[in-house]
């Protein structure tokens, strides 16, 4: 394991604090300047089952939740017999050799070699300050930075922050995190880890968070949205700010009535967004249809999880890709970003809100359960504002014509009640100036010169579309094709091969619709390309050889869970050698 970074996992039941307690830590570790990254691992109950979550901090930049564990924290049997067990992860770095720190109450469980297993009286401990139980967890924590020789006062802060200032909750919380402290270094002694800070204050931020960051950075006004994991994270941000930023956050009754709300906003000139996970986002695709129809701009947060139906609802899967390409029927321009981190995906949030108002139409931001809810630390975000705003029609134009046919495929937009602006909006095929052609006699020409019209957007995009991003592939001899949020197990499972000498990069592909031809130049001559993708039929592969007939190799992984980088090197390296 690096002697300058710590993989740490809490481990216990929904409704033992296991999130709670990994944020504290996570947040500590950001403070003290230290760049962090974690992963969330919970079940569909409120009470009971296993959970958990890891965190992995360093004073190098962490790509992803790493292999191995150095630290665990039991909060109950079933957490340390499982988490100390030599299968914890699908290979890379060993997990025993690390501590497991339990309460005394906690016995009858097997002691696997190359694990110290450090006991505590977590609970005794805990009911000195209070009768809160969960509290035996902040006494946890605190033996962690013991163990690391931490600055306690960092961990006092995070904690008051946590529980509302200097109240008596947060001082019991306090006490208890010392007493832990000093108890583990008197007991077991210190880490010889050196975690040394850059003595930055990182910021620590969920994708979803960023999300909604990004979009009000870039003018958002408005999000209209039903509770689905896991694109409720966006949700919870915008609501918890929405009188910072005065934005309208509505939790409609189902998301049709969100998605049809959000585009009868933009109709009025009113930035606004919607979202869902697969299932929800099933419900919206006849709306999109008529957002594109309409030529109404509409961004639309689809956060993935594992399918089909309700699946695992809160495990990770990139399965929707195919769904997001074919919603709705019918051809029509749309755009699909996929941010592969959490910094990423602050500014292309805020990219797809110009971008669907410029073309007037759908644009969708494909993020999965492990980007939407994992915390990263990233610098400060460029906060000044890079709204685009595209021109409207001003009422000076003569014989206006809503849906003008134009080079570039885009007309001038009119805000309703914009004085000479009168014309017609309708789901229905039109024609320039909006009336409807398909009730009595339908005019073949003009609905081919309509739908021409239409899809002259994306040969306009396709012009102004950004280069592919590329990681170590100037010298490549071998290329992995990835989308979204595998970047970071990639990324470090490039650096493992060429550890051993393999000359291999990464094609990171962040706008995997439409396709961009580069990808054809830059997989072009490497001796073989492996796509690696978070579900079973290789959807991104199926999509890029069908479009412009680059193909390869597939590593997949469909079974609720992201990457780990030591397993993902191992499985590519493998492929090389076949």
């Amino acid at each position: 394991m690096d002697s300058n970074e710590v993989i740490i996992r809490v481990g216990g039941a929904a409704g033992d604090g296991v999130q709670s307690a990994g944020l504290i830590i996570a947040k500590v570790f950001s403070r003290n300047g230290l760049h962090t990254n974690t992963y969330n691992y919970y079940q569909s109950i409120i009470r009971g089952g296993q959970s958990w979550y890891q965190i992995r901090a360093s004073s190098h930049v962490v790509k992803n939740q790493g292999d191995g564990l150095d630290i665990l924290i039991a909060l109950n049997k079933d957490a340390l017999e499982r988490h100390t067990n030599p299968d914890i992860n699908e290979g890379g770095a060993s997990p025993l050799n690390g501590i497991a720190i339990y309460d005394s109450s906690i016995s009858g469980f097997t002691k696997h070699e190359g694990m110290k297993f450090c006991e505590m009286p977590l609970s005794e401990i805990a009911q000195k300050y209070s009768k809160n139980t969960l509290l035996k967890n902040t006494v946890a924590i605190g033996a962690v930075f013991g163990y690391l020789s931490m600055d306690f006062e960092i961990l006092a802060g995070v904690i008051r922050d946590q529980f509302g200032g200097k109240g008596k909750i947060a001082e019991q919380n306090v006490e208890a995190a010392r007493e832990g402290y000093g108890h583990f270094v008197e007991k077991y002694g210190k880490s010889s880890k050196t975690l040394t800070g850059s003595g930055k204050k990182y910021y620590l931020i969920s994708g979803g968070e960023s999300a909604g960051l990004g979009a009000i950075r870039n003018g958002l006004k408005a999000y209209f949205g039903y509770p689905m994991t896991p694109a409720s994270s966006i949700i919870h941000y915008l609501a918890s700010h929405s009188k910072d930023f005065k934005v309208f956050v509505k939790i409609t009754e189902d998301e049709i009535s969100a998605i049809t709300m959000a585009i009868g906003a933009n109709y009025a000139g009113i930035r606004a967004m919607t979202g869902s996970s697969g299932g929800g986002f099933a419900l919206m695709t006849e709306a999109v249809g008529m957002a594109a129809e309409m030529e109404i701009p509409i961004v639309i947060y689809e956060a993935q999880r594992a399918g089909p139906s309700t699946g695992l609802p809160t495990k990770t899967e990139q399965g929707d890709l195919l769904q997001v390409i074919g919603a709705s029927q019918g051809d029509f321009p749309k755009a699909i970003f996929s941010p592969r981190n959490v910094e990423e995906t602050y500014y292309m949030t805020g990219e797809a809100l110009n971008l669907a108002e410029k073309y007037q139409m759908p644009v969708f931001l494909m993020v999965d359960l492990y980007l939407a809810e994992h915390y990263e630390t990233v610098e400060k975000f460029n906060l000044e504002p890079d709204m685009k705003k595209a021109p409207l029609a001003t009422g000076d134009e003569k014989d206006y014509k809503r849906y003008q046919f134009t080079k570039d495929g885009i007309s001038l937009r009119a805000i309703p009640g914009t004085k000479n602006l009168m014309h017609n909006e309708d789901s229905d095929e039109h024609d320039e100036k909006g009336d409807v052609v398909s009730d009595a006699v339908t005019d073949p020409q003009i609905r081919i010169r309509i739908m021409e019209k239409r899809m002259k957007k994306l040969d306009t995009y396709m012009k102004e579309i950004t280069p592919t991003p590329t990681y170590k592939m100037d010298d490549a001899e071998y290329a992995v094709v990835l989308w979204g949020s595998t970047q970071g197990a990639v990324e470090e499972a490039v650096d493992l091969l060429r550890k051993k000498g393999i000359k291999i990069g990464a094609i990171e592909v962040n706008k995997p619709f439409p396709v961009n031809p580069d990808i054809a130049k830059l997989t072009k001559g490497k001796k073989k390309v492996i796509f690696v993708e978070n579900n079973y039929t290789g959807q991104l592969r199926r999509i890029i050889s069908s479009e412009i007939q680059v193909t390869g190799d597939l590593i997949t992984k469909y079974d609720g869970e992201c990457f780990y980088p030591g397993a993902l090197a191992n499985e590519i390296e493998a492929r090389i050698k076949e």
